[in-house]
């Protein structure tokens, strides 16, 4: 932006910035600096803004972690991998990442397991479990549930 805001101005337009989705608090911070204003005055104002409920780091946290499960079908992992550019609390992430229900997160599992299991039936055995498990540990899940995802896929075949 080429001019610097006004604190007032900053203000309002960091509100209307956080009312259309859940922001971050270093996500706020990086805009009003971009805005122009100095690090002093826009780590001044996010926590004026947290005060006032505009942005909070535990809500953004359980919105980010539940969105990129449910609509992305991420995994821990991945989920914990991205959410570190937001510069969040190692607490405050641990805390969304444990609001995710663990048999739903079982079941999306073994639902992208079994997808990608039977799109390589005609792979070398060896080949399509490497795959599989590939394609999951991608998709950012641990790898003691993939391979318990991956032993029964297998002895349903059998």
């Amino acid at each position: 932006m080429a001019r610097n805001l006004g604190i007032k101005e900053a203000k309002q337009r960091a509100g209307r910035f956080c009312a259309i989705r859940e922001r971050s608090p270093n996500e706020l911070f990086e805009k009003l600096q971009n805005w122009g204003l100095s690090g002093e005055e826009a780590s001044r104002l996010v926590t004026e803004l947290s005060k006032e409920g505009f942005v909070d780091e535990q809500r953004f946290a359980n919105a980010f972690c539940n969105d990129k499960f449910e609509f992305n079908s991420w995994g821990k992992l991945k989920i914990k991998a991205h959410v570190y550019v937001h510069k969040l609390s190692s607490e405050a992430v641990q805390n969304a990442l444990d609001r995710i229900n663990s048999e739903k997160y079982e079941q999306r599992l073994f639902e992208l397991a079994k997808v990608k299991w039977d799109r390589l039936e005609k792979e070398d055995p060896l080949k399509r479990k490497q795959k599989a498990v590939s394609y999951l540990a991608n998709k950012g899940f641990e790898q003691d549930l993939i391979w318990s995802a991956i032993n029964r896929l297998e002895n349903k075949g059998q």
